[in-house]
């Protein structure tokens, strides 16, 4: 009588391969990053996303049994790393494959289309062998393959170190819902995240970081949004000083006019967008109000979407 194969021999023999699939949604800047000292006196660079729902990434990962990998489009070349460590990760070493990505997430404005892409990539091949990964070893995985990772591929709020793929803290929360009115202050420009200098933060801007976090983590536990709204505008205001954004003082006279909740930036990318309060009985006309004081400044494409 024949040994039944384990799964992966299976696999290998080519009997059960499938086509994984995963998809992602992406971020409109962050609503928090910057710089704290963990618990073991260590420096530890660190962000919050302000995820965004209005873009998508796909991706779809054929297997094959012959190791050899490729990628559409061609310049993908993170998610297919993404795609190798996973399946090392997953003990399906000999595998290979094809990915295809399809993504309406613009690259280099610090919405997140590297990170979307690596995590539809790294649940798409590990779903082409019917494995699941954890949001922890989904983090890990994707940040191996990009050196410096967005927080988005979980579903509750954490401050997360984007360098070394860990959460420093679980709200174990959904960030409260925020109304969002985006613009890219750069149309023709784009920021590479890694070709870009992390920021040489001072010792007062770190002290003020701790209370930023502080005040973050009040907010997102007493759902507090105009707090969530102070932060993100304050943690904008700091990270301008290494890369300033293109009418960012009149972003700001403009929330502050309209009475928004606050501003929040991409740290390294081109877009800014202000936070309102969706259940505010006046919230339409501020809408309306904020959209003429854009087109003035000559900003007529405005996205909008709620977290």
């Amino acid at each position: 009588m024949a040994t039944p194969k384990s799964w992966y021999e299976e696999y290998k023999c080519g009997v059960r391969l499938k086509t994984g699939q995963g998809r992602s949604t992406a971020q409109y800047g962050e609503l928090f990053q910057g710089q704290v000292e963990d618990e073991r006196g260590r420096q530890r660079r660190c962000l919050m996303s302000l995820p965004c729902n209005a873009m998508f990434s796909e991706a779809k990962f054929t297997p094959s049994a012959d190791g050899v990998f490729s990628v559409d489009p061609p310049h993908k070349k993170k998610s297919l790393k993404v795609v190798q460590k996973t399946l090392a990760y997953l003990d399906a070493v000999d595998l290979g494959g094809h990915l295809a990505i399809e993504s309406t997430v613009p690259e280099a404005k610090g919405c997140g289309s590297s990170t979307a892409d690596c995590i539809v990539s790294s649940v798409a091949a590990a779903d082409s062998i019917n494995r699941v990964l954890s949001e922890e070893e989904l983090a890990k995985l994707v940040v191996a393959a990009e050196v410096a990772s967005d927080n988005f591929m979980f579903q509750r709020a954490v401050l997360f170190a984007h360098r070394e793929g860990e959460v420093l803290e679980d709200y174990s929360k959904l960030l409260p819902r925020v109304e969002v009115l985006g613009i890219d202050t750069t149309p023709e420009g784009r920021v590479e995240t890694l070709k870009f200098p992390p920021a040489e933060y001072s010792w007062k801007q770190r002290q003020s970081f701790c209370t930023l976090v502080s005040a973050m983590r009040r907010a997102i536990r007493k759902n507090d949004i105009r707090l969530l709204g102070r932060v993100a505008t304050a943690s904008s205001c700091i990270n301008e000083h290494f890369l300033p954004k293109p009418m960012f003082s009149e972003v700001r006279r403009i929330a502050d006019l309209a009475g928004a909740l606050g501003v929040a930036a991409a740290h390294s990318g081109t877009v800014l967008s202000i936070l309102l309060d969706p259940a505010d009985e006046f919230l339409e006309k501020k809408v309306d109000r904020i959209r003429a004081d854009f087109s003035s400044l000559g900003v007529w494409q405005i996205l909008r979407f709620r977290t």
